[in-house]
């Protein structure tokens, strides 16, 4: 019994280790097959088919606005060259007017981003089909697919060897953070920035390595391409820094001579950029490394590991937003950073022993660099994907083939472990999860539906809302308010004449009636507590005691401030009384917005306390019965 009972274990253990190498020679076969490149983009394709039922989602309103000859909205209305102009000096005004920015925001504030070769794209859509979304996420998916096949295409060219080629490439078309790009129109410009960026890095080893002439043409004319596509586009210029410094031939002037082009392009994009009125300024979550080089490099410092994290494991770097709020950024980074030097020195011999290995691992990282200009975020990764990937498929594949580097590691009992559970673990996250995560966020690409739904101001609201100033008491993203009257018009339903958020969501808040008028607000944490808050006005730009925001219907007056210089009460006066028609009040219960009930004159009402309901009245002496009030 005993001897049969072995006998059944070993021939399992056979019949395993059979199936085991079936498939690794199916992948092997696979990974050398000439149509692989398409046959990942089918793949790529095929996770992201959610994405073609998305629809119009956040920007993408705004967008479409300006794409329409329409009359609802002047201020924007049948600009497409100013497609991805989300606020300058001359509409600034118009848009705060209406709410499609709160009442915070910074007048002078500048965002506005030069990419016409997107825009080019997008106009096509909204000539050809303009009233299906469904279409122009189509073509969305035919850039990405585009993109794994060119990306594919690259990894053969310079991975060195089929089975990281085709390793790196996999890793590349199955992960999550392409689902956002994908499934978020406005989003579309960073990938096609990286195809043209990695047909840039194509061209340019053509050039270097096979000496074709028209190639070295080719190079910055598809890096050109990928900046007037979006600013990411400049994360090719890392790989082809990169490739100067350890796969070029030559002496080193002639290598720095070699990149001259390539500088060059980025150098007479980046003045003609400004000189058109592009650019960044007052924003918050955004920084001009020009302009202010020393915040910049403040903030990287900070930021490129929560984004090397998000790129190698876990959580996403969008946990940095999070960090930032809870004020931990340093202790979020310092942590990510110790992940990270761990995951290094399991690398080490690898980048001891090969040169292409320390190619991508230089790109990678300088590519990290410029997109520390915003806050972090996996959709962010296209270009430090490239080189990430790379150096896991050859690791994973020379620990699979026992090369001579994996000795020093695997010799050791602490080393080899940790070079199991780092292979597991990394197995685990980008070829096993990665690709659930891209099928799902492909189709909720800013969020869960429902959740995204939920926190846009929706309320039952009739015709007579065109009369109306619509006030949110408290919002838990008031940026997203302001999406309210563009839906609106583009449903065909009457837009409120203006649209006000008063302040975030905070737990507890006071609102205190100071006379028939004016309302007092003090949000716990005080204003401008949440990272996105800040993304009308930077802390460069701050308030001050007693400073006034005039509106058309309302003035805010800030009565005091926290003592890092952000207000902790805001004074509301308003033309019209506030009970009169011309308002409709409505406040963030926690779960969906509801009408908000105004206290009478020199009582408070206390939003978000957790022993009361959503919206309890009190005195300034003490609690006052919400029956009583009512």
């Amino acid at each position: 019994m005993r001897s049969e009972r072995l006998l059944n274990e070993e021939t399992t253990v056979q019949h395993r280790v059979s199936r085991r190498a079936r498939f690794v020679k199916f992948l092997g076969r696979m990974f050398m097959h000439r149509r692989y490149p398409l046959l990942l983009a089918l793949l790529a394709v095929v996770l992201t088919l959610p994405s073609l039922w998305v629809g119009w989602v956040a920007d993408d309103y705004f967008q479409r606005a300006r794409m329409a000859n329409a009359d609802f909205f002047p201020g924007i209305s049948g600009e497409p060259w100013k497609f991805f102009d989300f606020g300058n000096r001359e509409t600034m005004a118009w848009a705060i007017d209406i709410g499609a920015w709160p009442w915070w925001t910074y007048p002078n504030l500048l965002a506005a981003f030069w990419r016409p070769l997107t825009v080019a794209t997008h106009w096509v859509d909204y000539r050809l089909w303009p009233e299906l979304p469904f279409l122009m996420h189509a073509q969305s998916m035919l850039w990405f697919g585009v993109l794994i096949a060119c990306v594919a295409t690259m990894y053969r060219r310079l991975a060195g060897g089929v089975w990281v080629a085709g390793l790196a490439a996999l890793f590349y078309a199955i992960d999550d953070a392409r689902a956002m790009p994908v499934g978020f129109l406005a989003n579309r410009n960073a990938i096609i920035a990286t195809v043209f960026g990695v047909l840039a890095i194509i061209y340019h080893d053509r050039w270097r390595r096979d000496g074709v002439r028209v190639a070295a043409w080719l190079a910055p004319v598809c890096l050109l391409a990928g900046l007037l596509s979006a600013e990411a586009g400049i994360g090719a210029l890392a790989y082809l820094m990169a490739y100067s410094v350890f796969l070029d031939r030559g002496s080193w002037p002639r290598r720095v001579l070699v990149l001259m082009p390539a500088l060059a392009v980025v150098a007479v994009w980046r003045v003609a950029w400004s000189a058109l009125g592009y650019g960044i300024s007052g924003v918050g979550l955004y920084v001009d490394p020009l302009r202010e080089p020393l915040r910049f490099v403040s903030e990287a410092l900070t930021k490129a590991p929560a984004l090397l994290l998000g790129q190698w494991a876990l959580p996403p770097s969008i946990a940095y937003l999070l960090a930032w709020d809870l004020g931990f950024t340093f202790a979020y980074a310092l942590a990510a950073l110790v992940l990270l030097a761990a995951i290094a020195w399991l690398f080490l011999p690898l980048l001891r022993e090969s040169v292409t290995a320390r190619f991508w691992a230089l790109g990678m990282v300088l590519s990290v660099v410029p997109i520390c200009a915003t806050f972090p975020a996996d959709r962010l990764l296209f270009f430090v994907g490239l080189g990430a990937f790379a150096l896991l498929a050859s690791f994973l594949s020379g620990i699979r083939n026992g090369d001579a580097w994996t000795h020093t590691l695997l010799s050791r009992r602490v080393t080899k472990w940790a070079v199991r559970f780092l292979c597991i673990v990394m197995v685990a996250i980008h070829g096993c999860i990665a690709p659930l995560i891209l099928l799902v966020r492909s189709g909720m690409p800013v969020g869960p539906v429902f959740l995204a739904e939920r926190l846009q101001v929706q309320a039952p609201m009739g015709d007579e809302v065109a009369d109306q100033s619509v006030v949110v008491v408290n919002a838990p993203l008031p940026i997203l308010a302001g999406y309210l009257p563009i839906r609106r018009a583009f449903d065909g339903q009457a837009v409120p004449k203006h649209t006000r958020v008063l302040a975030a969501h905070d737990c507890p808040m006071e609102i205190e009636r100071i006379d028939a008028k004016t309302l007092a607000v003090r949000p716990h944490h005080g204003f401008l507590y949440q990272a996105f808050d800040r993304l009308a006005r930077n802390g460069n730009h701050p308030f001050r005691v007693g400073e006034q925001v005039v509106l058309k219907d309302m003035t805010a007056t800030i009565t005091a401030m926290t003592d890092d210089a952000r207000p902790s009460e805001v004074q509301f006066r308003f033309n019209e009384p506030l009970e009169s028609p011309a308002h409709r009040w409505l406040f963030w219960t926690g779960e969906t917005y509801d009408t908000f009930v105004l206290p009478a004159v020199g009582e408070t009402r206390v939003l978000g306390q957790e022993s009361d309901e959503a919206s309890a009245p009190v005195s300034r002496r003490g609690v006052v019965d919400e029956r009583a009030v009512r």
